[in-house]
């Protein structure tokens, strides 16, 4: 990207990652662009929406200057537009944001504010919920990772490995850069692994105050996530396959002792999503034939 293109370089830059999402977008985007910290850009990459995603956002486009709308050609994939947001930032500090996504309008100010006064973190979130619910830190994942080395942290964080309300945190956008799982080609877990990555370079806070408000409206609310990313039958036995290998990789450093628990715990992940995934088909299969036998009767 040329920098020279937009000469002002914000101080934060939030990358809003969208796929057919008309129904929720306006309410998402009013949130960001009602945020009391004005000095931010919005990137928006679509996913070569087929609704009217692209009028929405080019109708935003053209009242606000802090927002660069991207519209790929074709479907580019989840993880791939992750990156594409991420690639097009400028400020110092990111933040990732969905389509169906509501933050409290003094999110970046408070958040921003308690980065910039302690160095050591690398990460600052607010208190996280999904649509409907009450904050949970712990189901959510948004306790602060206070710890002093990065082997503390990483332990701490791997055990919210089921949510993961810390990838939608504001960071610095420098330590994310090198983290291996933003190049990565998308798999059940994969924001839990950046995580992890950023775990081991710098604490996470969670603050008392604002909140975010996670929609049910992507893949991880369809109930389609196992099928979405199953690519053999590797994948039916050990769902978590990819995430387990990171971070077995991840912990090669660590004391024999993490290194026994962080085993169980990816045999305990893998056995749990085995248990769900199962379920999910069976909900689904029985959904199916459902559905079949009505059509079966109505054409009788």
């Amino acid at each position: 990207m040329n920098n020279n293109l937009f000469p002002s370089v914000p101080t934060v830059s939030i990358g809003l990652f969208i796929y057919n999402a008309e129904k929720t977008l306006r309410a998402a985007i009013d949130s960001i662009l009602d945020q009391s910290f004005k000095d931010f850009e919005l990137v928006i990459s679509d996913n070569a929406s087929t609704d009217d995603t692209e009028k929405i956002c080019r109708e935003y486009a053209q009242k606000d200057s802090r927002i660069r709308y991207i519209r790929q050609q074709t479907n580019q994939g989840a993880s791939r537009n992750l990156q594409i947001v991420f690639d097009e930032a400028r400020g110092e500090y990111f933040m990732w944001a969905a389509h169906d996504d509501i933050r409290s309008l003094d999110f970046l100010e408070l958040n921003l504010k308690f980065l910039q006064s302690h160095p050591d973190y690398v990460a600052s979130t607010s208190p996280v919920m999904s649509e409907g619910n009450a904050p949970d830190p712990i189901g959510m994942a948004d306790i602060s990772l206070d710890q002093e080395t990065g082997e503390e942290r990483f332990l701490a964080c791997l055990v919210t490995w089921r949510a993961c309300g810390r990838f939608y945190s504001l960071m610095r956008r420098q330590p994310i850069e090198t983290c291996k799982a933003l190049r990565s080609e998308g798999y059940v877990g994969s924001d839990t692994t950046l995580i992890l990555e950023l775990a081991m370079k710098g604490k996470f806070k969670r603050l008392e105050q604002g909140y975010v408000v996670l929609g049910r409206g992507g893949i991880s609310g369809s109930g389609n996530l196992f099928r979405a990313y199953r690519k053999s039958i590797r994948h039916w036995l050990f769902p978590m396959y990819e995430l387990g290998a990171d971070v077995w990789a991840q912990s090669a450093s660590f004391s024999l002792r993490s290194r026994i628990w962080i085993a169980q715990m990816i045999a305990t992940m893998n056995l749990m999503t085995f248990l769900h995934q199962f379920k999910l088909e069976i909900v689904w299969w029985i959904k199916r034939k459902r559905a079949k036998l009505g059509l079966d009767r109505q054409g009788r």
